[in-house]
């Protein structure tokens, strides 16, 4: 299955949920926020959805600041 991450490619063998991409490349879950293909996919989704081949998946972290 080929996902294009923040316009990086990448590749798995099996599929995986949103939670278990962010565990297997070590990114917190904390303060984050992920859109798949121009939507975003809420929190409480991530366990379940499967992300599928081609997917266009941003990965956008929330900084404080001011």
């Amino acid at each position: 299955m080929n996902i294009l991450i923040n316009g990086k490619k990448f590749f798995s063998e099996t599929d995986l949920t949103i939670s278990e991409f962010l565990k297997k490349n070590n990114i917190s879950e904390n303060n984050i926020v992920v859109e798949i293909n121009k939507e975003i996919i809420t929190k409480n989704l991530w366990e379940k959805y499967k992300l599928n081949n081609n997917d266009k998946v941003e990965i956008i972290t929330a900084v404080g600041g001011g």
